[in-house]
């Protein structure tokens, strides 16, 4: 480390979510590597030019120097950044593009679509890890164990052994398994954005992202005891906003209520909203949109619990989990409403176009998803309006196809919208079955909505085991 009593140390203030301009990237140089050798000025032979992500090396015109001075010694992200040409910001498009198990089959049978996603940069928790990067172990093994599979995914030429892989996450999850065993470290946000990391290693490196659930369901219980109120920092509300997603997944496809649906929580949640963002998860309209998201997985399971025991419920029962799924349907309707309006004041050109558009078809696919549930739930218990909310289902289902359809150009929206089409197939594949109960004028029988929850992958209500917790 620079001695810090030099007479031409200086600082350098830096937003965590911008990237460094030239000058402040020369200031950076000149104090931290002086000047780099010549073999350190050879192009990286990890560099693939078929890759759209393109892996770096300073160069004496990046540096800005015009001669060589006495070389200093580089710190471990730096070295780290130099030996596999990825910045941490270069992984900021994998904590939000809401990504899941779908994913991993994508990603095992066409690795090249990575660089695509990648390709988006936008504000994550990543941007926080380089100053503090030495400082955790268990946050710097994980980013290795990361850092080293996107590389070979990225340079499949220059692909380390499995058994490095293996080694590597090996140790990342001793770090992590030592730091939860640890009172003073169990809770905090580098244990949680440690576990997070490894999610995505999982996902990215088995084929169907065997244990990306478990991961999240360790990050989800760090999150729920670490409470609500001690997530007051960037960092902390980087990790809850990007972990938000895939935790209302999990508890959805696993019959479970979401710990999120909670008025500490929605606060919580809330405080994370930054005004003067218009379609990023972290602006009014992402907010309100994860808030929604919250409420699906308990209404979910509680219509799926009524419907199979259906007949030992009254009429009034039913009516009034109806009203309860209104109230949020309600609320999506004016969700999309906002949404519209959002659009027409929009900026024509917005300063990184990429990122902005991709954002807002990445919010569209989630009101849908969210439509096409609670018209579901709906139609499942509530007779007299089944033709109309099944038709309702079927155009929400429509409308997310069409738009998949319509995304070449966009890789990342494409991407995102490959992963959500499950449940539109799924409201489709199982049109038949709810169409044969219109007129019916009784609930539906309990098979037809399980057929509906199997085809997305969810684990259905038996009536007893499953309704012993969050009912």
């Amino acid at each position: 480390m620079a001695d810090s009593t030099q007479n031409d140390f200086k600082f350098v203030m830096q937003d965590p979510n911008r990237s460094f301009t030239k000058k402040t990237r020369t200031v950076i140089k000149k104090q931290a590597m002086r000047a780099v050798g010549a073999t350190r000025r050879k192009t990286d032979p990890s560099s693939n030019k078929n890759s759209t992500i393109v892996l770096r090396r300073p160069t004496r015109r990046d540096l800005g120097l015009g001669h060589p001075l006495p070389p200093m010694p580089l710190s471990g992200l730096e070295l780290l950044v130099r030996d596999r040409g990825i910045d941490p910001i270069d992984l900021s498009a994998l904590t939000s593009i809401h990504i899941g198990t779908i994913a991993s089959t994508i990603f095992a049978s066409e690795p090249s679509r990575l660089s695509g996603v990648l390709l988006c940069h936008q504000r994550s928790y990543f941007s926080f890890i380089p100053s503090r990067f030495g400082h955790s172990l268990v946050l710097d093994d994980a980013f290795r164990c990361l850092i080293t599979v996107v590389h070979s995914m990225l340079v499949p030429d220059h692909k380390p052994s499995q058994d490095k892989i293996l080694s590597c996450y090996g140790k990342a999850l001793h770090s992590l398994q030592s730091a939860v065993s640890d009172p003073a470290a169990r809770y905090s946000t580098e244990a949680i954005c440690a576990t997070a990391i490894l999610a995505l290693f999982e996902l990215l490196e088995s084929p169907k992202g065997q244990l990306w659930s478990q991961h999240i369901a360790g990050a989800s219980r760090l999150i729920q005891l670490k409470g609500p109120s001690r997530f007051t920092s960037e960092f902390d509300k980087a990790l809850l906003i990007s972990l938000s997603y895939p935790i209302c997944a999990e508890a959805l496809l696993n019959n479970e209520a979401c710990f999120l649906d909670n008025p500490k929580w929605i606060e919580a949640l809330t405080a994370a909203c930054i005004p003067n963002e218009t379609f990023s998860d972290r602006s009014a309209l992402g907010i309100d949109l994860i808030i929604l998201k919250s409420k699906i997985p308990g209404l979910v399971k509680k219509t799926n619990h009524a419907v199979f025991i259906q007949e030992t419920l009254q009429p009034k029962d039913f009516d009034a989990l109806a009203d309860e799924i209104r109230v949020v349907r309600t609320a999506i309707v004016t969700w999309r409403r906002k949404f519209n309006t959002a659009l027409l004041h929009a900026e024509p050109h917005p300063q990184n176009k990429t990122i902005d558009f991709a954002k807002r078809y990445e919010l569209l696919g989630i009101s849908l998803i969210i439509n096409i549930m609670l018209s579901r739930l709906l139609a499942s218990i509530v007779p007299n309006d089944r033709a109309l909310l099944e038709e309702e289902a079927q155009n929400l289902a429509i409308e997310l196809k069409s738009v998949q359809g319509s995304l070449g150009h966009s890789k990342r929206a494409q991407f995102y919208f490959e992963q959500k089409a499950k449940l539109a197939d799924a409201a489709i594949d199982t049109h038949e079955e709810f169409r044969e109960e219109i007129g019916s004028g009784r609930v539906v029988e309990s098979w037809r909505l399980e057929r509906f929850f199997e085809a997305i992958g969810r684990k259905c209500c038996d009536g007893k085991t499953c309704c012993e917790r969050n009912g």
